[in-house]
């Protein structure tokens, strides 16, 4: 089956106060994506770029990652932006200076399980820019995939029109077409050397009915399905599944011990 391309919205918000727009929704249920507000620090994902802590700066280099509470800790030319999800000092989000080398994954997932097919699912990331003189923003997008063989979700993120520090959302909805395990990555485009710097925090990817943007933006009522790439099951042995290759080693084992029994 073809690819689809899913719903794919860009929306922004502007902080008020220190308090995102989407502060007031409810509390939803446990994201597919581990550490998606990056609290926990450098754990829970991956990613093609080097990890750097220089607190304070002066510089992460070209191809090279961070969590921090403001881009500042990094980067002396960098802003001391806080996260989107509480945009305080309490906070941490994923911070990089991108490479110039495209190929690199910028951020990718661990492997999340999708139970449920036919069913709308939604992936939703907030993105911002770090350099307050930022004219050459990043060109960014999410994919879906087993780890070769991706799928875009949505449309490329455009940070363009966003003032430095400012959050923007970016949403898409779907249906898969069978049930899977997948990863979720960042990619970039933009191979420049100056500026391409980004800020991501509050990945989330699980059903949409639980999703933290779902009473503000609710989306259509049918999604697209698409069917990406999933992760296989272990198989080494061709028996045709985990269950199969576990009865054929409890078996062996079975044998082994008859064996041993009869001499």
């Amino acid at each position: 089956m073809a690819h689809s391309t899913l719903v794919n919205r860009i929306a922004r918000t502007a902080a008020v106060a220190g308090i995102s727009l989407l502060a007031a929704a409810p509390a939803r249920a446990t994201s597919l994506i581990s550490n998606g507000d990056f609290s926990a620090g450098n754990t829970g994902f991956t990613s093609g770029y080097s990890y750097n802590t220089i607190n304070p700066g002066p510089e992460l280099v070209e191809g090279a990652y961070s969590v921090v509470t403001q881009a500042s800790d990094v980067h002396a030319a960098w802003g001391g932006y806080y996260d989107h999800t509480s945009g305080d000092s309490s906070g941490k989000y994923f911070v990089a200076n991108a490479s110039s080398d495209t190929s690199q994954t910028v951020w990718q997932s661990s492997l999340i399980t999708v139970g449920q097919a036919n069913t709308p699912y939604r992936f939703e990331a907030w993105l911002t820019k770090i350099y307050p003189y930022e004219s050459n923003p990043p060109l960014l997008s999410f994919q879906i995939g087993d780890g070769t063989t991706w799928t875009n979700l949505g449309e490329t993120a455009s940070l363009d029109d966003a003032n430095p520090g400012e959050w923007v959302f970016a949403y898409a909805d779907g249906q898969f077409t069978s049930a899977g395990q997948y990863y979720v990555r960042l990619k970039n485009s933009n191979g420049a050397s100056g500026g391409n710097d980004l800020g991501l925090d509050d990945v989330y990817f699980g059903l949409r009915s639980e999703a933290p943007s779902v009473g503000i933006t609710p989306g259509v009522a049918t999604p697209q399905s698409f069917s990406p790439q999933g992760v296989p099951e272990i198989d080494p042995a061709g028996l045709g599944s985990v269950a199969a290759l576990v009865t054929g080693v409890l078996g062996l084992l079975e044998r082994r011990r008859l064996k041993r029994c009869a001499a």
